[in-house]
């Protein structure tokens, strides 16, 4: 992996929108997910395609991706407004650890109004074509390692975005083989929007070993979130629409 990757688009200065940054929901759908590993891994491959999606920005489709100490950074995608036509989505890659550091264009300190690094791209995405956010611990010092985050078309294996890097105590570790994740509607618009999502299998790399887990599983909370979803399976993966207590359907 190569921490410093060419992106399709501007880095994060201009372009960060995490969770909460609007409003904040005590309770969201939840997802959990897992590579099946058998141990903690150095690169964590997490797909998702998008089939429909508005043309705005208002819900957060995240990941947890705890580390072995116990922080735990957060990466996923957010559809956004369309640029220059085309269909948008914004990476996400963020960790709140007061002790992260970053040189990438593409990051910028603090996270949800805390401490931390926050790193995103946006990048233009064919509805129905999954993309991955690519997680790994590139490198250690012995000292502080590097984690790295980019975006792959899992059809093709092509780099598609660098979303960007930070560095972390070494301590930290690697990520761990499952986790669980989030869907937030991080502005108050996020309520009046429907979002229809296919997710993939995570993927773990750890010793020269690849290890492929299930489909992830969303669940409502029973209460607390404007959000609802509806889960089904495809021969893509497991498709999920996300549906707000304000949507009005068109026409």
């Amino acid at each position: 992996m190569k921490p410093q990757r060419l992106a399709t688009a501007a880095g994060a200065a201009v372009l960060l929108t995490l969770g909460a940054a609007g409003e904040s929901w005590a309770s969201t759908p939840t997802v959990r997910w897992t590579t099946g590993a058998p141990t903690p891994v150095t690169e964590l491959t997490l797909p998702m395609s998008f089939e429909s999606a508005p043309d705005a920005s208002g819900i957060y489709f995240a990941y947890y991706t705890t580390l072995e100490s116990g922080t735990r950074p957060y990466a996923g995608f957010q559809p956004k407004p369309a640029v220059n036509g085309k269909p948008t989505l914004q990476a996400v890659f963020s960790s709140f650890n007061a002790n992260a550091t970053t040189t990438d264009s593409h990051c910028t300190y603090g996270a949800d109004g805390g401490t931390g690094v926050s790193c995103a791209v946006q990048f233009p995405y064919t509805k129905g074509t999954m993309y991955a956010v690519e997680l790994s611990r590139v490198s250690d010092d012995g000292t502080t390692q590097l984690m790295n985050g980019e975006v792959v078309d899992t059809e093709t294996g092509a780099d598609v975005a660098h979303i960007g890097s930070f560095g972390l105590p070494v301590a930290s570790g690697r990520f761990k083989a499952a986790d669980q994740g989030f869907i937030e509607p991080y502005l108050t618009a996020g309520c009046s929007q429907q979002v229809t999502v296919t997710y993939g299998k995570p993927v773990g790399k750890e010793g020269g070993n690849t290890y492929t887990g299930s489909l992830p599983t969303v669940t409502d909370p029973a209460s607390g979130s404007c959000l609802s979803s509806m889960s089904t399976d495809t021969a893509a993966g497991r498709q999920v629409t996300v549906t707000g207590d304000k949507f009005t359907p068109a026409g």
